[in-house]
């Protein structure tokens, strides 16, 4: 397959410079930023105190004292204005680089890639192009090989390099969310805020939460779900012939009369065949009996993540 590309306009670039950024991050963020290798990226949390998730971040380096922070666009101005709250008297300022940074995703098999845009070796890598963009490997379910490419257009180089991809093949939005969705990778949208803890977006399994980095807003929550209660709901990948989104009720057979679970994210396939990562409840998700909206609502298949459920005993 060739190498495609697609203009990742759902997602928005927020930016935190300064010397004290990376700690504003240690303090809000429910990742590690005070030992953080330039060459990797790094998912996190946003919570509020309850542990229920504001927001899903991709945070990169972008620049000696400068950070990244890539999340979705509806809450993109929320997350600004509540991480400016903690600011207080730490040497850092935010501001949303979005008009600024060109962001595109690439997919193609390793050997598409050509030399000047070599993939890094492992998802959550991060290799500075020679030209000064960045490319981040994410990760991926299959052959296919993801990267998110990060530029700004202040050399001749990168511009250059903006221009090439407008040649690429194009892949659509919706095909780009099909692959998040089947690498197992949610994102927080507007319609989902608060309704989850990281455990229950199976976060911590794909390295968006350090448990042993000190206290963040919702820290205690998310410490007692992993080591002292039982884990009642995960993410799911499923499939419907009915279209399916963010924020639906889902419904089982076996209990009618309440929600069992609610899509996280969801896209179409090539076919018309709807893909997505539902939070279910683990005793009911391997049942057959899955609707959405209601109990005689379009079916819902279970499908295969990339990666083992573990459960919190």
């Amino acid at each position: 397959m060739p190498l495609s590309s697609c203009p990742l306009e759902s997602v928005s670039a927020l930016r935190v410079s300064g010397p004290q950024g990376a700690d504003l991050l240690h303090a809000q963020l429910s990742q590690d930023f005070q030992h953080w290798n330039a060459d990797q990226g790094r998912l996190a949390a946003l919570l509020n105190p309850q542990g229920r998730m504001l927001a899903d971040l991709i945070a990169v380096q972008w620049a000696p004292e400068q950070v990244v922070l890539l999340l979705d666009a509806s809450i993109a101005t929320a997350v600004l204005q509540r991480l400016r709250l903690f600011v207080l008297r730490l040497k850092c300022t935010l501001d949303d680089a979005s008009p600024a940074l060109q962001r595109h995703g690439l997919l193609g098999l390793v050997d598409d890639y050509p030399p000047h845009l070599a993939p890094p070796a492992q998802p959550w890598g991060v290799r500075r192009l020679e030209s000064g963009a960045l490319l981040l490997r994410l990760p991926q379910a299959d052959g296919a090989v993801r990267c998110l490419l990060l530029s700004d257009g202040t050399t001749p180089a990168q511009a250059a390099l903006q221009a090439a991809l407008g040649g690429m093949p194009t892949v659509s939005a919706s095909a780009w969310a099909l692959q998040d969705i089947r690498a197992g990778v949610p994102h927080i949208t507007a319609a989902t805020q608060q309704l989850f803890v990281p455990q229950m977006l199976n976060l911590e399994l794909i390295g968006g939460v350090h448990f042993k980095k000190g206290c963040y807003p919702g820290q205690e929550v998310v410490a007692r779900t992993q080591y002292r209660g039982t884990l009642k709901r995960r993410t799911y990948l499923v499939s419907s012939a009915a279209p399916l989104r963010a924020g639906q009720e889902l419904v089982h057979e076996v209990d009618p009369g309440q929600p069992c679970g609610v899509v996280v994210n969801a896209a179409a396939d090539g076919d018309g065949r709807w893909w997505a990562l539902a939070e279910l409840k683990i005793a009911l998700a391997e049942q057959p009996g899955l609707h959405a909206d209601a109990a005689d609502g379009p079916a819902l298949t279970l499908g295969t993540l990339p990666y083992a459920l573990t459960a919190l005993d």
